[in-house]
This record gives C-alpha cells, structure tokens and sequence, in this order.
C-alpha cells in the first residue's frame, strides 16, 4: 500500500514537473525582454526594434509594434505596444532633446584693417527641435585698427537648455594690393575663366620663357581642377572668378554672389589648401549686365569684397579674345600689346576654344621682354587697375 502511494506521488511530481516545463516554455520564456534607456531624440528617426534587448524562444522579426500615438515631433512620454507571439507588451518612450544646436558658415574670416565686418554674414545655427535659434557674438577681443588674428566666439541655447559655442578666427590684414603703378616694368598675364584643357598647355608656354601669371579659376570644368594645383606648385598665382559664372545667378544679390564667392573659393581651398584673397568680377566691375539682375549691385560689391579682405583686379591691357573664339592669332597679338604703362595687366581667356590665345602667347610674351619687361603673378602688392563701375 505504501508503495502504491509512494508511486502515485512520483507520479504526481512528474506531471507538475512536465506541466511546469511546458508552462515555462509556452507563456514564461517566450518573453521580450527591453533595454533600459527608452528615449528617441526629437524629429530623429523612430526605430521601434532597436529598444528591445532579448527576444526569448524566436527571433526579433517576430515582434510587430503598434506606435501611432508617438509623437516624434513633440517632447513627452508615449506609450506603445509590442506584440510578440500574440502577447502584448508595452513600454514608455521618452522623446527627449539633448543634441546641441550647430553652428554653419564660421570659416576663418579675413577683413581690411579700419573696417567694421559683418560677423552675422553667412552664419546659420541649427537645431534637431527645428525652432529658430538666437545666438550672440562676443567680440571683445576683436580689433579692426590693428593687424592681427583674432578670435570670435559665437553662443547659441535651445529651449531644452543645450548650449554650444564654436569659435571663429577673424585675421585682420592691411588693403590688398595698390592703386599706384610701380616704376618696374612688370606684365601681370591673366587667365579667366579655367582650368581647361589649354591650361597645361599655357603653362608649358609660360615656363619655356620663365614668365609667371596669374588664373582667375571658375567651377565649371573641375575634371581639370587637379592642373589648379599643378599650376600652384609651378609658381603661379590662383586667383578667384566665379563658381558658376552665371551671370544671373551671380549678380542676383549681394548675398548670391558672396555665395557663389565662397564656393569657389572653398573649391579652390581643397585644392592649394587656403582661399585666395584676389578676385575678378564676370564681366569686371565695369560690367552692365548686372543692372538686368540688381540694379546698382556694383557699387555695393566693389566695396565690400575689399572690406571683406579681397582685392578685385580689372585689366589695362586686353588680348580681346573674349570677343569671339577662335580669334585670328595676329589680332590677339597687336591688341595684347598695345598697352605700355609700367605695370600692364592683360586679361586673357584659359577655355577650349581659346586655342588661338595659346598660338598668340609667345609672341605677346616675346614682344614684352624685348621692352625690357618682366612676367610675375599677382602679388600682395600688386598694382590694381580699377575700371569705372557702371551700376
């Protein structure tokens, strides 16, 4: 009898134990299981699977989750539902704000000495909140009356309490360049509107008579920007023309061709590493075109890219190339040499079809050393032909 009851009782474990197990594996360790930090930045992107930690009895592909009442756009506390294996779960999601905002368009600023810069041109501060941030400018330690590099600081607070400053460096450098000619015989050639195909040939020319010039590059045929460089490394200065060279975009606005501006020579930065500081309007600061954009946009240019530190540099000597393409090589020559001021700066063109330029340049080079003069790039001290401005 006591082992009939023995038995039955062994049994009775076994059941429970067998029942317990099953139990265990259908409703206890299929579970989903979550991490503890359960925040989402605001107006980031919600991943609903990335909160789960451990997915017990199957795989994470399982899980479905209904968020709808999440708010991504909105700080706050949300709830949301997990299902996994017909088992609802749910769980808090916090969205929080605690990125910083950022600051854009500090690049190192150079200005002219006595001038007051527009600290605020071309500055943007952005945040993830997409409010419209406010930010100061300390620029105690800033002295424009004295040659110096500087330093600016810039501060900006989100409504969540983050704060950032980033710091700008601002050098200040006297006036570019001269506007009286020196008693050398100097010819300034310079190249707008490249690099191109002519570049390398152009250069070939200029090193066979150890002459030196000058190439007002553009953005338009950066499959050659590595002859930028080339150009650099060989002794020649690169100077700044346009990115676009649209003249409608280009003189749209002050603020479009600063823009145009600043891409070009950020292009050009990534290729000699620093932004020149010498530049030449499309069409040269003479030009008419621009009154069918922004009317009296000239007179407002030519002075603030020399209290921004550049210098613009017109021509007293014209090859006249920009008259057509394929200009006849004895026209080129006779109009690229008329000019016999002491410092003769002739404007030439670097683009495919200006092949006859090439053929004219020994000669124009020729006919200038016989008069005794000598070929250098555009320099600090540079004399700077200014052409009257028409709008």
């Amino acid at each position: 009898m006591k082992n009939r009851k023995n038995i039955i009782i062994v049994s009775l474990v076994v059941v429970l134990v067998v029942l317990g197990f099953f139990v265990y594996q259908k409703f206890i360790k299929e579970h989903l299981y979550f991490k503890e930090n359960l925040t989402v930045e605001i107006n980031s992107k919600f991943e609903p699977l990335s909160y789960i930690s451990e997915v017990e009895q199957g795989s994470i592909k399982d899980v479905t989750c209904q968020s709808k009442n999440l708010n991504i756009k909105k700080l706050g506390e949300y709830e949301i539902t997990y299902t996994y294996k017909n088992r609802d779960y749910e769980a808090t999601i916090q969205v929080v704000d605690t990125t910083k905002p950022e600051f854009k368009g500090l690049d190192d600023l150079t200005v002219s000495l006595n001038t007051t810069p527009d600290l605020k041109a071309g500055v943007e501060v952005s945040d993830n909140s997409l409010e419209q941030i406010q930010y100061k400018i300390d620029d105690k330690k800033l002295d424009t009356s004295k040659e110096g590099t500087y330093e600016v600081t810039y501060s900006a607070k989100d409504s969540s309490g983050n704060k950032t400053t980033a710091k700008r460096k601002v050098e200040v450098i006297k006036k570019i360049g001269s506007d009286q000619q020196s008693n050398e015989k100097v010819v300034y050639l310079t190249f707008d509107d490249g690099p191109s195909e002519n570049t390398q040939k152009i250069m070939d020319i200029l090193a066979r008579y150890n002459a030196k010039a000058t190439f007002f590059v553009t953005g338009r045929n950066q499959n050659y920007n590595y002859l930028i460089k080339d150009a650099y490394n060989a002794g020649h200065t690169i100077a700044l023309h346009t990115y676009s060279h649209d003249y409608q975009t280009v003189y749209s606005s002050v603020d479009a061709y600063f823009d145009d501006l600043n891409k070009v020579g950020q292009m050009v930065k990534n290729e000699i590493g620093f932004v020149p500081h010498y530049i030449r309007f499309p069409g040269g600061s003479s030009n008419t075109i621009s009154r069918k954009y922004c009317q009296g946009i000239m007179s407002t240019l030519t002075k603030e890219v020399i209290e921004k530190g550049y210098q613009y540099y017109d021509w007293n000597g014209d090859s006249t190339d920009a008259s057509g393409n394929h200009v006849a090589v004895d026209k080129l020559i006779r109009n690229g040499t008329l000019c016999h001021d002491n410092n003769v700066m002739i404007l030439c063109h670097d683009t495919q079809v200006k092949d006859t330029t090439v053929q004219a340049l020994p000669a124009i080079i020729e006919h200038y050393q016989s008069l005794g003069y000598t070929f250098k790039g555009i320099d600090d001290t540079t004399y700077t032909p200014h052409q009257g401005v028409n709008n």
